[in-house]
């Protein structure tokens, strides 16, 4: 009897421990992608990554995807950081791939950004920023000196130039850049971007010089960039990819000429019958000084048939007005909108909050025009927290990245604290998950497994969503759990989080949740507990940057 209730125990036990295996909610598609990824086309088959040249992002305390020409609330406010890592950052002049070495490629008018992935490119030859429902639909930009003019792709065709304001004023063409191409109802294509408004400060302008040919300062005259006023800017291409027209937004949000006033629309979308842009418009209501332009999450209606673009809205936020005189923001921004209404986007803040000056993302929802967007990730899990919303699907799922859940040191007089990518849902935002945490699956056993194609990886930015939910992603990849620990030796690679669920939606990736939280390993916290640039982590934040210049080379 004993020996068949061993046998019986054997049995249950081993049923149990059947029951606990689980696979991860995700499964990482690394194709050697080595870079930022920065774009997927809607049907989930091309993921574009980026390079760049300088470690600029780190310096500016943004992502290294960001375009620092034309989205100014990326750089506007310089290096927030302690004195010692920001000059770090800004002139190693040892390695030449910091701020500094920026500056000068930029005034002379070096490529310093190039495309990998499904494609492979740079300024010159024409840099892709978004891929449309599927790659073979693409935009982005060509650099030719000072002239960056935008292109899209239709259908695998020939690049068709998307020309600026200016060029239309038979000014000197100066600037176009795109954000997105959306494929209409009716066959046609809406690309979305920023182009020169050719009003105002325009070529060969003081802001202009001072941006393109001004000081090579730390805080000096990279703050005139763009250098020209931009506008929010529409270009509608005909089913073949042929382009039709230019239509920019008439009106600022509070236009004031005397400032550089810069304005981008970042995504569209057709609701309930009207077409709709997203993205920011300018303000001159801070200062009295002509760098006191201020962007501020906004959006517009269209109208294709006559060509007009509607009056500026702008998206009220519960902390108030970014550019009012004792406003707590500095800038807003509206990145994407869905086919439900769902906006997102993010606020940074002007004044220091939980020793931080952070970022949060926001949701905001055109079917409810007059309510304030909420802020979902607010002071979570402290105070000056920050987030930032990159990517949204139909399925109303979220994807953007967030402070690493243990970090707590200081950033303003401080160092950059490390990043990890969430997954959120915007119709119910108070379910949210570290990407970290949907990697790993659980063994017969019941113990934690995250290696994954025999690596170990470390989610930092997700920055697109497909319809079926694959995401694109920014991972540290390491070859040891070890070194993951320590992070050392880290390659930075663009990947595919490919969902066991497809189409998943709601709180569906919660019964999926193993918790992968990162070793708590303080970047910048010296070893008296502080906030100080110490010359050990910065050489940890290099890491990855030492690796991006031996694979350019």
């Amino acid at each position: 009897m004993k020996k068949q209730l061993s046998i019986l125990a054997i049995l249950v036990g081993a049923s149990l421990n059947a029951q606990a295996a689980q696979s991860s909610f995700f499964t990482i598609v690394d194709n050697e992608v080595k870079g930022y990824a920065n774009g997927i086309s809607t049907d989930g088959s091309g993921l574009i990554g980026i390079n760049a040249k300088n470690n600029t992002a780190e310096y500016f305390s943004t992502v290294q995807f960001a375009d620092f020409l034309v989205d100014r609330f990326r750089f506007e406010q310089g290096c927030m950081l302690s004195s010692s890592v920001c000059d770090s950052f800004w002139d190693d002049n040892s390695t030449g791939n910091f701020a500094y070495q920026w500056r000068l490629d930029f005034r002379a008018n070096t490529d310093q950004r190039s495309n990998v992935g499904y494609v492979v490119s740079n300024e010159t030859d024409g840099l892709v920023t978004a891929l449309g429902d599927t790659p073979a639909d693409r935009v982005g930009y060509k650099m030719a000196g000072k002239v960056r003019t935008a292109f899209a792709v239709v259908a695998d065709g020939n690049q068709v130039e998307l020309k600026d304001a200016a060029s239309t004023q038979n000014l000197a063409h100066s600037l176009s850049v795109p954000a997105a191409i959306k494929k209409l109802n009716n066959g046609q294509y809406l690309v979305t971007g920023t182009a020169a408004s050719g009003l105002n400060h325009v070529v060969n302008g003081d802001f202009y010089r001072y941006c393109f040919e001004g000081n090579d300062d730390q805080g000096g005259d990279f703050r005139y960039c763009p250098g020209v006023d931009t506008q929010a800017s529409f270009w509608l291409l005909n089913g073949s990819g042929g382009f039709n027209k230019l239509m920019q937004a008439g009106n600022y949000a509070n236009g004031r000429d005397s400032v550089l006033q810069t304005a981008s629309a970042l995504g569209a979308v057709e609701l309930n019958g009207t077409l709709y842009g997203v993205g920011y418009s300018s303000t001159g209501e801070y200062g009295s000084g002509d760098l006191d332009g201020r962007n501020l999450a906004s959006y517009w209606t269209l109208d294709l048939n006559a060509g007009t673009v509607g009056a500026t809205q702008v998206i009220p936020l519960p902390e108030g007005q970014p550019g009012k005189d004792d406003a707590k923001l500095q800038h807003s921004w509206a990145v994407a909108v869905n086919d439900n209404g769902y906006v997102i986007g993010n606020q940074r803040y002007r004044i220091n909050k939980g020793q931080n000056r952070p970022v949060e993302m926001f949701l905001y929802n055109l079917n409810t025009p007059t309510n304030s967007a909420v802020v979902p990730l607010q002071d979570n899990p402290l105070s000056g927290s920050g987030s930032e919303a990159a990517g949204i699907n139909d399925h109303n799922m979220v994807v953007g990245w967030r402070d690493s859940r243990h970090q707590t040191q200081p950033v303003v007089n401080g160092t950059n604290r490390m990043q990890e990518a969430f997954l959120l849902n915007a119709a119910a935002p108070s379910n949210s998950w570290y990407l970290n945490d949907l990697i790993c699956g659980l063994d017969d056993a019941g113990a934690k497994q995250c290696a994954q194609n025999g690596k170990f990886y470390h989610i930092a930015f997700a920055s697109g969503i497909t319809a079926d939910g694959t995401i694109a992603a920014t991972a540290y990849r390491y070859d040891s759990e070890s070194d993951l620990k320590n992070r050392i030796n880290a390659t930075v690679v663009a990947v595919k989080l490919a969902p066991t669920v497809k189409d998943y939606q709601g709180n569906a990736p919660a019964s999926y949740v193993v918790s992968n939280a990162p070793a708590n390993n303080q970047t910048g916290q010296d070893s008296e507990g502080g906030g100080g640039g110490s010359l050990f982590w910065l050489t940890l934040l290099a890491v990855p940057f030492a690796w991006l210049r031996r694979y350019q080379r």
